[in-house]
């Protein structure tokens, strides 16, 4: 990670021509600083919930670096050249997010080390009392050697904080009302876990040709799709077992998928 006065200089001696949108969420912008190889998570407080980046800055710092983790560098409260770009700072990974790569032909060649490094990314931040609250394929992006980064924790739980996202229908353990609208769960996020496996494995989103109201009934009768898609034998058994909820912890994900490398040799 570069030092703080490297990326303070950075921004600094920007211009604001060199600024590009390079995403917009409900609570926040995130901005492209020219070729520094920075993005700058502009805050866009929700009329209700306020400004999440607070809570995100927290998590950041409590996580730390990790390899599965997006690169943070820290707050951004110094002038640039023509006035003020406030926010958090962030690596810019210009492979995008992992949604948007599902074909089994991207990446061929890394894709057999994703579910470990999946499954390890989570295992890190459940340790540091942090739950992501929206795991899925939209909040992991594609490093630049291939290998993940999950992203995005402005509206996660840290230490039995409330919540301020969901999981995608896709992504989210058939569960009561009540239960929904509760705190998320390390099951939540593990049956999450399943469904970004099963569509790494198959190179396509779970039921794409159904509304989220069908999948959320057929979840409710335990209806998943079949595996048969998923050619490697220990990745069908994690993803079933991630359905059933029959993890504790993704530490007990990564046993099971302990003959897949992190990084390949």
């Amino acid at each position: 990670m570069p030092e703080k006065c490297s990326w303070e200089q950075s921004l600094r001696k920007a211009e604001w021509n060199q600024l590009q949108l390079a995403g917009v969420g409900c609570f926040a912008q995130v901005i492209k600083v020219g070729d520094t190889g920075l993005v700058v998570k502009k805050a866009v407080p929700h009329p209700v919930l306020g400004d999440l980046q607070p809570i995100e800055k927290r998590i950041y710092e409590r996580i730390g670096h990790h390899p599965f983790i997006l690169r943070y560098y820290g707050e951004n409260r110094s002038e640039m050249h023509r006035g003020h770009l406030n926010g958090l700072v962030f690596e810019y990974l210009p492979g995008g997010a992992l949604s948007d790569n599902l074909s089994l032909s991207n990446y061929a060649e890394k894709r057999t080390e994703w579910p470990a490094q999946i499954a390890e990314a989570l295992r890190h931040i459940h340790s540091k009392g942090v739950l992501h609250g929206d795991v899925g394929c939209h909040n992991f992006l594609i490093q630049d050697d291939g290998s993940l980064a999950l992203a995005d924790f402005g509206g996660s739980v840290i230490d039995g904080s409330i919540a301020q996202v969901g999981y995608a229908t896709r992504y989210q353990r058939p569960s009561s009302l009540s239960e929904r609208l509760a705190n998320p769960t390390v099951k939540d996020e593990l049956f999450a876990l399943g469904t970004v496996l099963y569509e790494i494995s198959t190179g396509a989103r779970l039921f794409p040709e159904i509304s989220s109201r069908d999948i959320r009934i057929r979840f409710q009768g335990r209806e998943y799709p079949d595996l048969t898609a998923v050619h490697e034998p220990s990745v069908r058994m994690v993803i079933k077992k991630c359905w059933d909820c029959e993890y504790e912890g993704a530490e007990d994900v990564l046993r099971d998928l302990r003959g897949f490398p992190l990084y390949n040799a």
